[in-house]
């Protein structure tokens, strides 16, 4: 998990959840140009897994960041948005 001293839980698991994102990502479009590369594979499926360790746990806590695709109820968007901060929303 990574560090920060700022902010509340919700905050700093949706920062670590955006690093891990950002970090598969950017693997994704190095692995576009040198599809060879097992260093670069490795680290994008690390990545991949970290990221959704940290939205499982995101989403286990505080609800889906993006509708599901098999909902049964449209009530994913009852309480505050990922980038509300929880001062804003009462919590």
């Amino acid at each position: 998990m990574i560090s920060h001293n700022r902010g509340t839980t919700r905050e700093r698991l949706l920062k670590e959840l955006s690093t891990y994102a950002f970090s598969a990502y950017e693997a994704l479009l190095y692995l576009d140009a040198y599809p060879n590369s097992r260093e670069a594979l490795n680290f994008y499926n690390k990545y991949r897994r970290l990221e959704a360790k940290a939205r499982a746990e995101y989403e286990s806590k505080y609800g889906p960041l993006t509708m599901p695709y098999d909902s049964t109820e449209w009530n994913w968007t009852k309480g505050p948005w990922p980038w509300q901060l929880e001062e804003e929303v009462g919590s």
